[in-house]
């Protein structure tokens, strides 16, 4: 059965993510089989009963990534995420590049958990690469944007890629712990792209869209709500609350606010905003608001009903079944002294319920759009889910073969002789590897051999050197081992724009029209951050911010001087490799500003120095430094 087992789970993973990572796993398998003597009894119990496919892994999708990805579905389909996107093209449209900057902000404020780059790319960027087209840019930039705009939700916090539960698993911190040590290099991450974006835009003079293209900002201010589900897993998550948790009771306000804000369903859309935010507050309320709670949830039931009554702003219609819904229900867990966890959680879980039954017995076109949209929403979780699930349970082969021969620790010591013990060439040697692996192997997967094979390298190189040495405050793991699982994280996430596979580039190249080669180096050189970031991270670790062992003035100025330092290096990068600074620049240069680019990366004073006093010159005299204008 063990052998069964695994052999479906190999062909059932080259059906949905194609041959590479199966034509992996079965390598390690069979080097498994061959280094324990061919004991297939051992065999099947180490890889199908101890670990292998039930695995760390398959355990963590199972537990916490569904839900992100069962969230993931509902904001997509029931149009919180096209908000998302539609504010900030209204935020950003009428300025030069306004597509192109909306979609990069859109995608860090959109994280998804589908573990997938290219699936990214295919739901937003058949909006946002049109639009970029539109208000001309060429396809390759257009192409180049949208991918790796895509690719960056899987780094941003509040939700992370799948593999950032893995890490949190791995590392034994919690992930609302590691989200913070995510968030400054997400935000250079993007600070880079926008920069890249933003010196592109002005090299090809390109204008902002009409105003007339798209809704007002008073429209979206008024719908502001709709974020309300973000911020309620934020909270969630930083109060502890399990990320799994925390996904399905944020699934029942987002199901809720997108019923609200139906506009073909009459009501007092500010009454029942009001009425929401306060059964939102009261769900996270401990047990000594027991009866206040309760009382302030009937009462205010009562008083929509008597509201409906009089005709005084409600209807006894959608809004008004989908309101009294959540508020008896929170009001009934409240009088039945359920933890938050469980009030939250069975929110979500009802939440499904109530949409589906009001839906369903809607007579009108929007309630029955919301009945197909919560069923599909469903539909496509468990869809998207599959990869994940098989990623995670091929990767958990290779790890239990590891694991079974003691080429755990083994491949380590080889890397470390192999490098002669020089850091930096171990580093540039686990990004090659990453990038190989992940040409055709999905982030999880990548993630979890590359932190299986490379982390543990770098871990021993530099356990034992100041600060590594130290563990991460309040926890037994060692900076060291957080250092070398992100930055083999980084890279297996950017391995998706990284040519000559470059799944998500080639998407983003497919929607746009463009030549593919054109497209992954465009989107190479935007995602320049993500190259250089983790080498920057690596050797400043408290840029991971829970690696500050005590917050004093001091500390909080040396980490604001490296997040500044950094995305000032970025951005002379960005003016070398677009060859534009309020005019086309000389090729020397630019090779000038790239060389101080280069350098700044070590964050030195001095250096960085250098290049703020050569920017400050481009700025007062650029115009003395015009080169001959390039094509794109």
């Amino acid at each position: 059965m063990g052998l069964i087992a695994i052999t479906i789970v190999l062909e059932a993973t080259r059906r949905v993510l194609g041959w590479v990572l199966p034509a992996i796993v079965v390598l390690f398998l069979a080097y498994g089989i061959y280094a324990i003597g061919f004991n297939w009894s051992r065999f099947v119990q180490q890889l199908y009963f101890d670990e292998g496919i039930f695995g760390i892994p398959f355990f963590v999708m199972t537990i916490y990534v569904f839900a992100f990805v069962f969230f993931g579905a509902f904001l997509l389909k029931i149009g919180v995420s096209d908000y998302i996107t539609e504010f900030m093209i209204a935020l950003f449209g009428k300025k030069p590049g306004g597509p192109a900057k909306s979609a990069v902000v859109s995608s860090a404020l959109m994280g998804m958990v589908s573990g997938s780059s290219v699936a990214n790319v295919l739901t937003t960027g058949t909006f946002t690469i049109p639009l970029m087209k539109k208000t001309g840019y060429p396809p390759e930039i257009a192409g180049g944007v949208e991918p790796v705009s895509s690719t960056g939700g899987q780094l941003m916090p509040p939700i992370m890629g799948a593999a950032a539960f893995i890490m949190a698993e791995f590392l034994n911190i919690p992930y609302n712990r590691l989200i913070i040590a995510a968030v400054i290099p997400a935000l250079v991450y993007y600070g880079g792209v926008y920069l890249f974006i933003d010196l592109e835009t002005k090299r090809l003079g390109l204008k902002g869209m009409a105003a007339e293209a798209f809704k007002t900002m008073s429209y979206f201010i008024r719908k502001l709500y709709i974020l309300l589900p973000i911020v309620v897993i934020t909270v969630a998550l930083v109060w502890g609350i399990p990320p799994h948790i925390s996904a399905v009771s944020s699934l029942g306000v987002a199901i809720w606010v997108a019923w609200i804000s139906r506009d073909e369903i009459a009501g007092n859309e500010k009454l029942y905003v009001v009425i929401a935010l306060l059964a939102t507050f009261l769900m996270f309320t401990g047990k000594n608001w027991v009866m206040v709670s309760t009382l302030t949830l009937f009462a205010t039931f009562l008083v929509l009903t008597g509201l409906g009554l009089v005709k005084k702003g409600v209807e006894f219609n959608e809004k008004y079944w989908i309101t009294t819904s959540f508020l008896l229900f929170v009001a009934l867990t409240k009088y039945l002294m359920m933890t938050k966890e469980q009030i939250v959680l069975m929110t979500g879980v009802f939440g499904i319920l109530f949409s589906i039954l009001v839906g369903y017995y809607s007579k009108i076109d929007s309630g029955k759009m919301m009945y197909r949209a919560t069923y599909e929403a469903m539909i496509d979780a468990g869809k998207t889910s599959v990869s994940v699930m098989l990623a995670a349970a091929a990767a958990g082969l290779i790890q239990g073969v590891l694991t079974m021969t003691g080429e755990l620790t083994n491949i380590g010591y080889r890397l470390v002789s192999l490098t002669g013990g020089n850091l930096w060439l171990l580093l540039i040697l686990t990004m090659v590897f990453s990038l190989i692996l992940g040409m055709g192997v999905p982030t999880t997967a990548n993630y979890i051999i590359t932190s299986l094979v490379s982390a543990p390298a770098i871990y021993m190189l530099v356990q034992n050197i100041p600060p590594y040495n130290q563990p991460v405050p309040g926890y037994t793991t060692l900076i060291a081992l957080l250092a070398a699982h992100f930055f083999v994280f980084y890279f297996g996430i950017l391995a998706d724009v990284t040519p000559p596979v470059a799944l998500a580039s080639y998407a983003g190249s497919a929607i746009a029209g463009g030549d593919f080669w054109k497209t992954a180096m465009n989107a190479v050189k935007y995602a320049l951050a993500g190259y250089v970031g983790p080498y920057i991270y690596f050797t400043h670790p408290k840029m991971f911010l829970i690696t500050v062992p005590h917050w004093s003035v001091m500390a909080t100025l040396e980490v604001v001087y490296y997040m500044v330092a950094t995305l000032f290096v970025m951005y002379l990068l960005a003016i070398s490799l677009t060859g534009f600074y309020g005019t086309h620049l000389k090729k020397w240069v630019r090779g000038l500003v790239g060389v101080l680019g280069l350098v700044g990366v070590t964050l030195n004073p001095v250096l960085v120095g250098a290049g703020f006093v050569t920017w400050l010159g481009l700025k007062l005299y650029g115009a003395k430094f015009a080169g001959i204008k390039e094509t794109a």
